[in-house]
């Protein structure tokens, strides 16, 4: 998809019953196409995204998923690993970044976006907000990350776990939703200068108060 927000948090409108083609027509609008044949190119574009999208689930080869998900547009580093059946967000993919030596596992969900029907919008927000995975992240199998989340620097995620918040850096989080489980700073410290290790530190202790 092109990308048409700046990232960053950005409210929705509700989901709504429509027919298809008044539904086509409002969200060919919303995604940002206008002009002759708008309706058109915005079908074209969504079906090229899900493509993408379904070859890169599937795909034996990290090398060819990770080409395939820039293409969708999400922000990929150096080094970086995503297993088989990852699916990062269908709408807005170019909100999320993976960051220099991560791996994702397989099966898990990435979401950037929450558009709950118009029923609910006094008990919920429809909006998109960027998912940012730090470097040398590890989000093990079966992890769902939800809308506006940060995982810090070096931290590992647990299998099944569901990250409704962000997570600081060098920390085992776990749990749904997930939580800080255990401080991982001491056996990581290896990994880094002093000045690096310190200003990292200085940095959850300020965001974290951890």
């Amino acid at each position: 998809m092109k990308p048409y927000l700046k990232v960053e948090y950005q409210p929705l409108p509700f989901h709504r019953e429509r027919s298809f083609f008044k539904a086509l027509k409002h969200t060919t609008k919303e995604h940002g196409f206008s002009g002759p044949f708008a309706q058109c190119r915005f079908l074209a574009s969504r079906n090229k995204d899900h493509w993408l999208q379904v070859i890169s689930r599937i795909m034996p080869f990290n090398g060819l998923r990770v080409k395939l998900q820039k293409m969708r547009g999400v922000m990929i580093a150096k080094d970086v690993h995503i297993g088989p059946m990852v699916t990062i967000d269908d709408v807005y993919p170019y909100f999320v970044s993976i960051g220099k030596g991560s791996s994702i596992a397989g099966n898990n969900f990435i979401l950037t976006h929450s558009k709950p029907l118009e029923y609910h919008s006094e008990v919920s927000k429809a909006f998109v907000a960027p998912v940012n995975i730090s470097k040398h992240v590890w989000i093990a199998i079966n992890v769902t990350i939800l809308p506006g989340v940060t995982i810090g620097e070096g931290s590992i995620v647990a299998s099944g776990s569901v990250v409704t918040k962000s997570i600081p850096p060098l920390v085992f989080a776990a749990g749904i939703p997930a939580q800080v489980k255990k401080d991982l700073a001491p056996k990581l410290k290896k990994n880094y200068t002093d000045e690096e290790f310190n200003k990292i530190l200085e940095k959850r202790k300020q965001e974290f108060g951890f």
